[in-house]
């Protein structure tokens, strides 16, 4: 009984070190505004998608590609909004990641 308190009493213990490190360690998960600035965003019009899973398949391809901090796919419009690190990827890796998944995507254009 007392080995289950102590061993309870540990993780306990190495859960809250942990927590304080990453706490007070200033790592964070989110971007900061000078990364930010270097992000570019680019939308894709996709074809092929028909039906509402169709926007599952394809937003997990284009997040594998190294670089892509964000996809939003609509099903509607069948358009996908990336937002990636121009330093790392381009639009033509992020295109052939949708079409290696079965729907062909094309950057749209800009006016």
């Amino acid at each position: 009984m007392n080995k289950i308190l102590i061993f309870a009493a540990a993780i306990t213990g190495l859960g809250a070190a942990a927590w304080g490190v990453n706490a007070f360690s200033g790592s964070n998960d989110t971007i900061a505004p000078a990364q930010a600035a270097a992000l570019a965003t680019k939308s894709f019009k996709i074809d092929k998608m028909t039906c509402a899973g169709c926007p599952i398949t394809v937003k997990t391809a284009m997040k594998k590609v190294q670089g892509v901090s964000s996809v939003a796919v609509d099903y509607k419009t069948k358009t996908a909004t990336v937002q990636f690190d121009p330093a790392v990827t381009n639009t033509i890796a992020i295109a052939a990641a949708s079409e290696n998944a079965g729907y062909p995507a094309t950057p749209a254009e800009t006016n």
